[in-house]
């Protein structure tokens, strides 16, 4: 009984541990990718539903959505959701989605526009 006790206890802790250090162990350029990999997701949204408002009340309009590369040196490519929209990026493509961006301060180098 008492060897039981002794390896649930253990086994407790480990698990315990491998949990904080999972969440302690993110490193500073994992945390800055999430904050832009969340804020160009919700840019993404915030221009497909305005985009979509101004086509319910007549206006001409179109949007694309696409990924666009977040490159740090050394580290692998990846991605993070990228969307224009023709009535909102006035004759610049992707300007409402960047101005959102900017507006979250993640609009950052690492992004390949």
């Amino acid at each position: 009984m008492l060897q039981k006790l002794s390896v649930v206890t253990l086994a407790c802790l480990l698990f315990t541990g491998c949990m904080s250090m999972s969440s302690e162990g993110t490193s500073p350029e994992e945390k800055k990718f999430r904050k832009v990999e969340a804020a160009a997701k919700e840019c993404s949204e915030i221009v497909k539903n305005q985009t979509i408002e101004l086509t319910a009340e007549g206006k001409d309009a179109n949007t694309r959505w696409t990924t666009i590369d977040y490159v740090v040196p050394g580290q692998q490519d990846r991605t993070v959701e990228y969307r224009t929209s023709s009535v909102l990026d006035n004759g610049e493509p992707g300007k409402a989605w960047q101005t959102c961006m900017s507006d979250k301060k993640a609009l950052v180098p690492e992004l390949k526009i």
